[in-house]
C-alpha cells in the first residue's frame, strides 16, 4: 500500500464501450478531471483520416490501427490510455484486450448505455465534438452490442455521472477523493 493506494501504480488501459449517443465522449471529458490520460477518440482520429469518411472497413482498418497505435505509445510511455469508441463486440475489443496483455497492463472496460429515447433525442439535436453518428448509424450499429466477457463497469448515462467517474477513478489509481 504505498502513498496510501492499494492498487498497481502502473499505466491503465480505459476501453469505453457504447452505442453513438451513449455518452463516451462526454464521459471521457468528464473523467479527466480527476484522472490524467491520453484520450485516443476514434471519431478524432478518423477526421484526421479522412475529411469525408466512408466508414468503408478498408478506413475502419486504418483509424483502429492508428487509435492501437496510439494507446499503445501512452502506455509505453508509463502514462494511461483511454480508448474512446463504440467497441461494441468481443472482435472490436479483442485488439485492446491483447494489447492490454501483452504490455501487461490492468484494463479497466466501461460500457456506457441509455435507454433507445435518450439516445436518439441526443443523435437528433446538434452535436459538438468529432463524432458524425446520426439515427442512421445508431441504427446499424444498435442490434450489434455484446457483452463483455470480463468484468465492466456499466454506467448508464441517463443519471448523474459523478458516482461512475468516481469510480472508475478509484480502479485506476485506488484513491477516493473526499
Amino acid at each position: 500500500m504505498a502513498n496510501g493506494n492499494f492498487m498497481d501504480t502502473g499505466p491503465v488501459l480505459i476501453l469505453l464501450s457504447g452505442l453513438p449517443g451513449s455518452g463516451k465522449t462526454t464521459f471521457a471529458t468528464r473523467l479527466a478531471t480527476c484522472l490524467t490520460f491520453e484520450h485516443i477518440e476514434s471519431d478524432a482520429v478518423r477526421r484526421s483520416l479522412a475529411h469525408e469518411p466512408a466508414f468503408t472497413p478498408a478506413e475502419n482498418a486504418r483509424v483502429f490501427d492508428r487509435v492501437e497505435a496510439e494507446a499503445r505509445r501512452a502506455l509505453e510511455a508509463g502514462r494511461h490510455a483511454l480508448i474512446d469508441a463504440t467497441n461494441l463486440t468481443t472482435r472490436d475489443r479483442k485488439r485492446f484486450v491483447r494489447l492490454a496483455r501483452l504490455l501487461a497492463v490492468r484494463l479497466i472496460a466501461v460500457r456506457l448505455v441509455a435507454p433507445e429515447e435518450t439516445i436518439r433525442d441526443r443523435l437528433a439535436a446538434p452535436r459538438n465534438g468529432n463524432s458524425q453518428a446520426g439515427i442512421a448509424i445508431y441504427e446499424r450499429m444498435r442490434g450489434r452490442a455484446q457483452p463483455f466477457g470480463y468484468p465492466s463497469v456499466v454506467v448508464d448515462t441517463r443519471f448523474e455521472l459523478a458516482p461512475a467517474l468516481a469510480l472508475v477513478c478509484f480502479l485506476v489509481d485506488g484513491r477516493l477523493d473526499e
